[in-house]
């Protein structure tokens, strides 16, 4: 029987800072607005996503998520797991 483990805030928000220019101080509940990802930051993050979680994400889902909390449930209800 498989384990599964909800995509954790911090898991994403890594992903988020070590993959893109984000300021200092972004928080797992950073608005995405607020630190300027744009429509086509945000396509670059569903790719890696996909590649490191295993599920597809839009980049219009990231756009409404608009945190990297609210992706990691975004993920997780898709079936991802950390």
């Amino acid at each position: 029987m498989t384990t599964r483990h909800a995509v954790r805030p911090e898991g994403v928000l890594h992903t988020l800072t070590t993959n893109f220019e984000v300021p200092a101080g972004t928080t797992a509940h950073s608005d995405f607005a607020d630190l300027d990802l744009d429509s086509l930051v945000l396509i670059e993050l569903a790719v890696v996503l996909r590649k490191q979680y295993g599920v597809e994400v839009a980049e219009h889902e990231l756009a409404t998520a608009g945190t990297a909390a609210k992706v990691a449930e975004l993920l997780s209800a898709k079936g991802a797991n950390d």
